[in-house]
Parts: structure tokens; sequence; C-alpha cells
């Protein structure tokens, strides 16, 4: 693989475009394997690097025409083009990674639960004697990993919309979980974002195989039975007794994770039956739904990684006690009128608002009648203090945001932090 890489990049002018992680690791494999390749970095922030080419400030889109080939990081939001040419050099670590790869790849996507079953399904075929790597969105970048990728090695790869952009390949196993509205302010539109998904299987062929879940509001029946490759719906074409599944996850969502992983470990040769006595020993990550602990005789529990509404709904219904939910953040525009409903049907008392979605939030309550306490906090600081001061004891407190971080933290994995860090520093006060 990393020869064909190679030779594909030889000759031609390189346009790093975004110094994040991806960027990092695109720079690292072209100055370790093409050091004389013509070659540049863009990003909007300032870059300081030695002996590297950079475009940097509001006008660092200016110079993509200059160059061949545009390596593009995930963060770069595509609207930010104007120019089809522009758009028909791109590609991305993900894009050459699929196109030269010629281990087995588990390519898992989807608006929520990527991250568990990718990080299960590693765990069983790890579990289960094979040799597996987890790369992509989650785990270490797809090109840190070509020199730890021996000829038997099967390659679970966590995809975002940003990296499935711009692919011209698709993994051998594709999980598509489910597509929900997430992302407009990346994407012109709804469409777009669903497109981009959908990327996970659109040049999959007979050989290969496609997991799906809930995907029928936005990919249509007759789309996905036309298509050529072995296909495996979670909720009909999996029956697994209940009492068969041992797992330390919550709620019918991850149930759902746990079929599609289990599928795609049969998909790898792996029996059923030996990849779910493994189940058990599989812990759960963080900040997905995870038990903070409990304190003054609350229960704490951070989803921080809920950043769509229809996890927001999971989690409530997977817990089952939920007093109090601190919900709000980044305001994307998004239609959250079916969590309102739910929530004004249901048995949160509480809802803690975080802002900058706290106006967003109180209009759409206010259509209807409502019973539940909205009470507006400041930052997190103040949202864990009237959680305390608001939650019944015996019962739980959920934070759970159905909206970005962006603005206030770096991403969800910090504001979680933040949120664990302040329950138990109010605690011990």
């Amino acid at each position: 693989m990393k020869q064909d890489i190679i030779n594909y990049l030889t000759g031609k002018s390189i346009l790093i475009l975004g110094y994040g992680r991806e960027g990092k690791s695109a720079l690292n494999f072209i100055q370790q394997n093409l050091p004389d390749a013509n070659l540049a970095i863009a990003d909007q922030k300032a870059l300081d690097l030695v002996d590297v080419k950079t475009f940097s400030g509001e006008n660092y889109l200016e110079h993509v025409k200059e160059f061949d080939i545009i390596i593009k990081s995930p963060g770069i939001p595509t609207r930010d083009f104007v120019d089809d040419d522009q758009l028909s050099k791109i590609t991305s670590l993900t894009d050459l990674f699929l196109r030269f790869c010629q281990n087995p790849i588990i390519g898992v996507t989807g608006t929520k639960g990527k991250s568990t079953t990718s990080s299960l399904t590693c765990h069983l075929l790890k579990e289960a004697g094979r040799d597996a790597i987890l790369v992509g969105n989650i785990g270490i970048a797809c090109f840190d990993a070509i020199d730890l990728i021996k000829e038997n090695t099967i390659i679970v790869f966590e995809i975002s919309c940003h990296q499935l952009e711009f692919v011209q390949a698709s993994p051998h196993v594709a999980i598509l979980l489910n597509l929900y509205e997430e992302h407009l302010d990346h994407y012109k539109s709804a469409e777009d974002y669903y497109n981009a998904k959908k990327s996970i299987y659109k040049y999959q062929g007979t050989n290969d195989t496609l997991i799906y879940g809930d995907i029928f509001q936005h990919a249509s029946r007759e789309e996905i039975a036309n298509l050529p490759m072995h296909k495996i719906d979670i909720y009909h074409d999996i029956d697994i007794p209940k009492e068969e599944i041992h797992t330390h996850l919550v709620g019918d969502h991850n149930l759902h994770d746990i079929y599609a992983a289990i599928a795609a470990c049969e998909a790898m040769g792996i029996d059923r039956k030996e990849a779910l006595k493994h189940l058990d020993s599989f812990r759960g990550l963080p900040h997905r739904m995870e038990y903070v602990g409990e304190y003054n005789h609350i229960r704490f529990y951070n989803d921080s990684i809920a950043t769509a509404q229809e996890a927001v709904i999971n989690a409530v219904k997977a817990l089952g006690d939920v007093d109090t939910l601190i919900l709000g953040g980044m305001d994307r525009g998004l239609n959250y009128h079916p969590l309102v409903d739910f929530l004004r049907n249901g048995d949160v008392r509480n809802i803690i608002l975080l802002p900058n979605t706290t106006t967003v939030f109180q209009k759409l309550f206010e259509e209807a009648p409502y019973s539940q306490k909205l009470i507006p906090a400041a930052n997190m600081a103040d949202a864990v203090d009237l959680a305390f001061e608001k939650t019944a004891e015996g019962r739980i407190c959920l934070l759970s945001p159905a909206a970005a971080s962006y603005g206030f933290y770096k991403n969800f994995e910090e504001r979680g932090k933040d949120y664990c860090t302040l329950i138990k520093k109010y605690a011990k006060i």
C-alpha cells in the first residue's frame, strides 16, 4: 500500500489543506517518503513550520488552484470552495487509504454510535484471535497505521461524514448505522450530509457487504434493494436472543450497535457464538452514557457525545430515571421539535439549558403546554450547581446536550471532562 500511495503522489504538486491531526499525519508521510515533493500547507490559523511553504489567514484558500492535489483535512468545510475545478483535485487520507489498502477494511459510519460500534468490533476481533487495528475518527490517523499493518491485519476504520466526502473507494465491509440531521453548519443542505455518509457504500461491488440500520428516512428501500453488494439489515436480518447478550452497554440503540459489530465479525469469518462470548469484556467508551458516579445521593451520567437529538432521546429512554437533563450548546439551526415533543410528554422534571441554544429551546417549549422546569445556566459550572440543587435524591442527572461543543469547548471530550470534574469538585465542598 505504501509504495502505491508514493507512486500516486510522485511528480505532483501537493497542498495539505488543514493542519490538524490528519494534516500533520499527511506532512509526516510526505516528508518521510517524498522529501523532494513540491509541498505546501494551508490553514486559517498561523503556522510556524520550518522548510515548508505555508498559507494562512483569511485568504488561506487563495492558492488551491496552484496545486495538482489537495489533501483535505476533515475540518475544512467544502462550502469554502467555490470552483468545481478545485473540488476535482481534492483527496484525503481516508480516500487514499481506501483506494490503496489491500487488507480487509471494516468501515463504520452513522450519525450516532460509530465510535462504540467500531471500538466494539475491533475488541471482538482481537478477542477472537484476529490481528485488528482501529483507525480513523477514533484510534490513530490511518496513515500513522500504515507501518503497523501486516499481511493478515483487519482494519476497523471509523469514518466521519467529513472523511467520506471525497472518497473514490469503499471498504469491503461498510456499516451505516443511522442517518439523522446533523452538521448543517458544515454542509449546504441536509441532503449533502446524507450523501457524504452514503459514500461508505457507493463504490462497493458484489463481493462486499453493507450492514445498515435506521437509514430509511434518507435512503429509499428501493435504492438499497438495487445495490449490488450483500446486504444485512441489523433491525430485521439479525435475531439474537437477549439472554445470549451479556453486555455493559445500556439501551436499544446500543443493542443495534452490538448487532452491527457481530455482523461485521461474521463477515470476517468469525462464528457468532465466538463473538458473543467476548461482549462482556467490553466496558464501553467515555462520554457515551458514561456513569460518573453517585454524589449527594444523585446519580450522574455523562453523554457529552450526544450532539444529535435522537441520541438524547435514546439516552433518556435507556436510563429510565432521568430527573434532570442538561441540554444545549452551539446553535447549528437544527429542528429540535421532535426532542421537545418527547421531553414535553416525558418524566424529566428539570431541563437545564446551556447557551447558546437556550432561547431556541425556550421558544419551542412555549409553543404548547409543558410542566417541566426550564432553567437557563450561564455555563457548565452553573449547570452543575443547579443540577445538585434541583435533582431529586435517588434519581439521575444526565448531560446529553443535543448540540455541538464548539465555541465553548475544543470538542465533546473536553466538555464531558469538565462536567465530570465539576461534579466531583462540587461534591467535595
